[in-house]
């Protein structure tokens, strides 16, 4: 019995045993407790967190790229991406530290062949590829990116355990190819391919956000999206020097110059020579950078291609590599007629020669050492405008070797010849300028009239700027402006000069001189309608065949050009890469700057701002989405268009690229908001060039 004496004592004997015992245990467990509360808490906190969270990375919406009147030409839309949690079909699923840790078991197959059968005919795929993604043995696998609204409805309303939706942007461009090659286009993630895009993608990407994914009981991701371990920040938006409009009216012309005359490529730049700003910049052939590759090859594995889809694949990255060229950037070339007026300029700079001068032409054919010099045509003697007028080669040779050859080359090197031109786009050439110490006793004669060096069409047309601006090298640029996803200017490109190359006396007399070019020369089919006074030079280069010389039945034909005379806001060159059946620059160019030329100065005349730019930073988000018709509906010239409905932005370019002018009643302050609500002529009436189409607006 416990009252006994024998009991007590043995109670009190062991009862130190005891609650030692106790004690000890205790204390084991509050060092345990601190053990892992406070010196291991760091570590088992990230492996708790490990596995019932995951990273879900947010991608931050793209900055939007605008033209220079606010026009969009990429915009990031909202969409939402579908992806699957596979260890929801993993019964047995055990989470570990990591990737070597994880307990998978075997799949409850019958689940996810229930999934896939449900997904695969809404998302277009087989069947077998949905299931092997179901399965795949990751915490978190892509289905299908970036899915039209009407495949997420019907996939939300299956209800499917295992998948779920992300929400992420899709570049769009509403325009589709315009200004493709100028503006790029993206990957699957968001990264600048080409162009702009490209250029600048740190600017337009933004910064990702962290998402912090919670895990249920069988490893399922619950998506909530407040909970932002880190908050993307939004891409810039980029206010481009682009005239969408202006774009529109060269690509239309290219591709009417390519039916004419079939060149293995055709490609033209506009720039502003007081400033350098590129205003449209297109090449022949063209893709659609909504849809870079055909929708049979998107999300299907390589394996299951036929030997057929394989074989067009190939093809088709061949028609892209070739569409996503930019020529007026990348290629080099020997310029021929072209370079004449800078050494003409060269030497009225140097006294070397004056206005009126008579120079022997020796009768289309001169001998210098071992070189013949011949023209197309049997001239004596030109005067100095006529040698530009009828594209001389013996009087260019003439005039050039009465130039020092250093001083020769320092003009030229002044120009901007045998350097890229500063614009920053991937791919350009610096073309080729050998130094005089290199030169043979017949280098300076070939390069007086377009050979022995080889140029860019960009690189000769901003050079070509100077002769038109009052001597001024301009740098080319690309981007105006860029602002934030707020709408505040974050950096501003200003008009760069890069050398005064010739004084503003010369420029003016070679502006003056080069008038008869178009009035009596090579490039009659250059005039401009309504008495717009215009300038520039024809050219036709021959081609070197590789181990075989120069071609004489293959060629690049060109014109560059300038317009108003007087003060000219435009310039432009046109190239024809092997146009057929001979042609010249005076045949298939000239009429190309000629109908350029006109529609860009009836489009100037019907602007409602006076050519003004919209100014972005004051109301970013004002302009609404452009209607996707804009660049792709077809505009028959000579016949009114239907306007009713469209917003006057819309309305304007379409009765300009039909060859008429708008004039616009109902005009208020805030142009951008307005749309059309009657016109005059009706649609489908005859329209002579240059007539007038009235257009009633009113605010919507």
């Amino acid at each position: 019995m416990l009252g006994r004496p024998e009991a007590q004592d043995l109670v009190a004997r062991r009862l130190p045993i005891v609650l030692g015992g106790v004690l000890l245990w205790v204390t084991l467990i509050l060092l345990r407790l601190l053990w892992l509360q406070v010196i291991e808490h760091r570590y088992y906190r990230t492996r708790a967190e490990r596995q019932h969270t995951t990273v879900v990375p947010i991608q931050p919406i793209r900055g939007e790229l605008r033209d220079r009147r606010g026009g969009s030409l990429a915009i990031s839309l909202k969409v939402d991406s579908l992806f699957a949690t596979p260890t929801a079909f993993y019964p047995d699923f055990r989470a570990g530290k990591g990737d070597s840790e994880r307990i998978w078991g075997e799949p409850d197959r019958a689940s996810a062949q229930k999934v896939a059968a449900a997904l695969a005919p809404i998302l277009e795929v087989p069947r077998g590829a949905v299931l092997e993604k179901l399965l795949r043995k990751k915490p978190f696998v892509w289905i299908e990116r970036q899915l039209p609204a009407s495949k997420v409805a019907a996939i939300r309303a299956l209800k499917l355990d295992g998948v779920d939706f992300l929400p992420e942007s899709r570049r769009h461009y509403p325009r589709g190819s315009l200004a493709c090659q100028i503006v790029g286009f993206v990957n699957i993630d968001g990264a600048g391919q080409l162009g702009i895009e490209r250029t600048f993608d740190e600017w337009l990407a933004g910064k990702p956000g962290e998402l912090i994914a919670p895990r249920d009981a069988k490893g399922r991701l619950l998506i909530q999206r407040e909970n932002y371990a880190k908050i993307p920040v939004n891409g810039s938006t980029l206010q481009l020097t682009i005239d969408a409009t202006i774009q529109h009216i060269v690509e239309e012309a290219l591709e009417e110059g390519v039916r004419q005359s079939h060149p293995a490529t055709a490609y033209a730049v506009v720039v502003d020579p007081q400033t350098g700003e590129i205003l449209a910049m297109a090449g022949t052939p063209t893709f659609d950078p909504n849809h870079i590759l055909p929708k049979r090859f998107m999300n299907r594995s390589e394996s299951e291609w036929s030997a057929a889809d394989k074989e067009e694949y190939r093809r088709e990255l061949e028609r892209q590599k070739a569409a996503r060229k930019v020529h007026p950037v990348e290629d080099s070339y020997e310029p021929g007629s072209t370079m004449k007026i800078f050494t003409a300029a060269i030497a009225l700079e140097e006294r070397k020669v004056h206005l009126g001068e008579g120079i022997n032409c020796e009768g289309g054919r001169w001998k210098y050492y071992d070189a013949i010099v011949t023209d197309t045509h049997h001239h004596g003697t030109l005067t100095f405008e006529e040698v530009l007028w009828q594209s001389s080669n013996v009087g260019a040779a003439k005039i050039g070797l009465r130039l020092d050859p250093a001083v020769h080359y320092q003009y030229l090197r002044k120009f901007g010849f045998g350097e890229p031109t500063g614009l920053n786009f991937p791919g350009e050439t610096a073309g080729r300028l050998i130094a005089p110490d290199r030169w043979s006793r017949t280098t300076q004669l070939t390069m007086s009239y377009g050979y022995g060096l080889s140029v860019s069409p960009l690189q000769i047309l901003m050079a070509g700027c100077a002769l038109a601006n009052g001597g001024k090298l301009m740098q080319p640029f690309l981007v105006q402006k860029i602002f934030n996803d707020q709408g505040v200017m974050l950096q501003e490109f200003r008009p760069r000069v890069k050398d005064q190359v010739i004084s503003e006396e010369t420029s003016a007399l070679m502006r003056e001189a080069l008038k008869g070019v178009i009035t009596n020369g090579t490039a009659k089919g250059a005039r401009l309608d309504g008495n717009v006074e215009a300038f520039g030079k024809t050219g036709t280069s021959r081609k070197i065949i590789p181990g075989k010389g120069y071609d004489p039945r293959r060629h690049f034909a060109s014109f560059m050009g300038f317009f108003p005379a007087d003060k000219p806001q435009y310039g432009m060159l046109f190239m024809l890469d092997d146009p057929a059946g001979g042609l010249t620059g005076g045949d298939v160019a000239a009429p190309l700057f000629k109908r350029i030329g006109d529609a860009v100065m009836r489009y100037r005349m019907s602007l409602p701002d006076g050519g003004q730019e919209a100014d972005l930073k004051l109301g970013l988000r004002d302009w609404p989405v452009s209607e996707n018709d804009e660049a792709v509906v077809h505009i028959e010239l000579g016949k009114v268009p239907e306007l009713k409905g469209l917003t006057l932005k819309s309305a304007i370019q379409r009765v300009v690229m039909a060859g008429g002018i708008p004039r616009i009643d109902g005009l208020a302050d805030n142009v951008r908001a307005f749309r059309v609500e009657a016109q005059e002529p009706e649609p489908g009436a005859p329209l002579q060039a240059g007539g007038v189409v009235r257009i009633k607006v009113r605010a919507p």
